[in-house]
């Protein structure tokens, strides 16, 4: 229970583009598929993306992932670097010996909402001009705990369910700050909490000895939204449809192409009503590849991969945010592959309008079969 808390927990301060609607959205991928931007996320049983992927766990596995963020950010307030600490993955999953079935247990972080924000101006009080600081910080986000399970129709051919609790906090604060010393300083505070629940469908299969494609259908339904335990809206959340396709060009070297669509849109008028500006559908791409060496295929494997990607979440009513990425990794198992550490590292351009955005996510993974 006390490991289940980790995925939200936060330093320093994420993403500009995570200021609106429910924050930035997080992709729920080992650091394996981060290596090659995401490209084999469908595949991969170490990912909470596709159930069915479960099928390719051979042994009882334990999978722990944190990641390093360091960015350069731009927007019209001016330029600053920041940092930001994430455990976005944890995973247990296993075999079940006796049938064709697979299980396991993750909790990945599903948006990602820390920010602080400063300004200043001026107002009025009893006829005289009295300059404010106004500060307004937010702490937390959404989590993802799914239960899944997948099943081999037949060699090749797996097909799985996943039943996700999307749970979640953000601690707001405001703050005000007079520069006249006869008025004293105003602070207020509340809490959001979030609690929904979605379903998630897949399959992989595997057509002839190199080719393989693998489906995704997830729905997340809504999520209700407390203040300080008071119910006051349900923000809809988006289906995804994701298409993944594996080709093993030669024993060396692997491709993998995938796409997800999610339909954000659903929340618009939500958070319009709100005071926001809404949402807009989104879409991910990424193609990427692994080099191998035959002989010792799990040791110092060269992934690489590239990534587009939109933004649900416009910060104001001008364009919507993308965001384009570059990656490579590596990694190695030892103990008779009992244990593993795989690395990334992804750099990401992200804009919208006069708001850009620079950073590098450094990922370690860490994988345990006991």
């Amino acid at each position: 229970m006390l490991l289940a808390g980790l995925p939200t927990a936060a330093m320093a301060q994420s993403s500009q583009f995570g200021v609106r609607g429910l924050g930035q959205p997080s992709r729920g991928l080992s650091a394996r598929s981060l290596g090659a931007a995401g490209a084999f996320g469908l595949f991969d049983p170490e990912s909470s993306t596709n159930p069915a992927a479960l099928d390719a766990v051979t042994a009882v596995t334990a999978v722990f992932t944190g990641s390093q963020s360091i960015r350069n950010v731009d927007n019209p307030g001016g330029s600053a670097s920041l940092k930001e600490s994430l455990f976005p993955l944890l995973m247990f999953a296993g075999p079940v010996r006796t049938i064709p079935l697979a299980l396991g247990v993750s909790y990945a972080s599903y948006s990602s909402r820390d920010f602080t924000l400063a300004s200043s101006d001026t107002l009025t009080i009893r006829d005289v001009l009295v300059p404010v600081s106004d500060t307004l910080s937010s702490l937390g986000g959404l989590s993802d705990l799914r239960i899944a399970g997948s099943y081999r129709l037949k060699p090749g051919w797996a097909v799985g369910t996943g039943f996700h609790i999307l749970t979640g906090s953000n601690r707001v604060q405001f703050r005000r700050r007079y520069e006249d010393p006869a008025y004293l300083p105003v602070s207020q505070k509340a809490e959001l909490s979030f609690a929904g629940v979605g379903l998630s469908l897949g399959t992989v299969k595997q057509l002839g000895s190199r080719f393989a494609v693998a489906a995704l259908v997830r729905s997340d339904g809504n999520v209700g939204v407390d203040v300080d335990s008071t119910r006051v809206r349900e923000i809809d959340l988006p289906y995804t449809f994701g298409l993944g396709m594996r080709y093993r060009l030669s024993p060396r070297l692997e491709l993998a192409t995938q796409g997800l669509l999610r339909t954000w849109s659903g929340a618009n008028s939500d958070l319009l009503a709100d005071g926001a500006p809404g949402a807009k559908n989104t879409v991910d791409l990424s193609l990427g590849g692994e080099y191998v060496n035959p002989r010792r295929p799990y040791q110092l494997p060269l992934r690489f991969g590239a990534r587009y990607a939109t933004n649900p979440f416009p910060l104001s009513d001008g364009s919507q945010p993308s965001e384009v990425g570059v990656s490579i990794g590596s990694g190695a198992r030892f103990a008779q592959q009992r244990g593993g550490l795989d690395l990334s590292l992804e750099y990401l351009w992200r804009s919208a309008g006069q708001f850009k955005e620079r950073a590098l996510q450094i990922t370690l993974g860490v994988t345990v079969r006991p």
